[in-house]
């Protein structure tokens, strides 16, 4: 029997056409549309804590929580991005649906931007990309298609449930390779990684998804 393969979804689908699309009017239109797009919608974090006077823009500061998501820095971090999403994201939406996948989408990139913004208040470096979006897809993604269940543990005489143990396994591997990351790539004087952008979403989604593992449990009871 072949395995199961979920079609790439419709809500899948459009998130990946608006970054592609984005990314390409970036290079149609030149260099110096692609940087006022990038200074206009990207995520500044001393635009929202108001830390730098005079980094005025076209979009209100609280709304490029969610228009930074769709932009990338290159093709090489747009490809990277989408390859990822496409793997993962048919497979979450079609187990989830659209609409909540959407929003898992949505709340992850605005919560990893929250995080970056909270981390680095004066930064002027533009944040761009789906990268903490799609870390919240992943970790729901992590959950829901885990082969091992982890089993229950005592802590300080509290019970933990095996869902919640396995969530905290993957975020724990999670941040470590998202700060062995950082310390490859954030070298002095440039953008870096915005570590903890995929840091959020990573922690939205682990969230996200642990509802449907209790219902999933539960019905392997009844």
């Amino acid at each position: 029997m072949k395995p199961f393969k979920p079609p790439i979804a419709h809500a899948t689908r459009v998130i990946l056409f608006a970054c592609v699309g984005l990314q390409l009017a970036g290079l149609v239109m030149g260099a110096g549309f692609d940087q006022a797009l990038v200074l206009s919608a990207g995520l500044v974090p001393a635009r929202l804590t108001g830390e730098v006077i005079g980094l005025q823009s076209a979009i209100p500061a609280p709304l490029t929580l969610v228009t930074h998501i769709f932009l990338h820095g290159g093709l090489l971090h747009l490809a990277m991005n989408m390859v990822f999403l496409a793997w993962v994201g048919r497979h979450v939406e079609w187990l989830i649906g659209p609409a909540r996948f959407v929003l898992l989408f949505l709340l992850g990139g605005v919560a990893g931007g929250l995080l970056q913004v909270f981390m680095t208040p004066g930064s002027v470096i533009p944040v761009v990309g789906a990268s903490g979006a799609i870390a919240a897809v992943f970790a729901t993604y992590a959950l829901l298609f885990a082969q091992n269940g982890e089993a229950p543990v005592m802590v300080l005489g509290l019970k933990i449930s095996g869902e919640t143990v396995r969530a905290f396994r993957y975020a724990a591997l999670w941040i470590g390779l998202q700060l062995l990351t950082a310390v490859a790539f954030n070298l002095p004087g440039s953008g870096g990684v915005a570590i903890w952008a995929h840091i959020g979403g990573f922690i939205v989604g682990l969230l996200f998804g642990l509802p449907w593992v209790r219902n999933r449990r539960e019905q392997d009871f009844q």
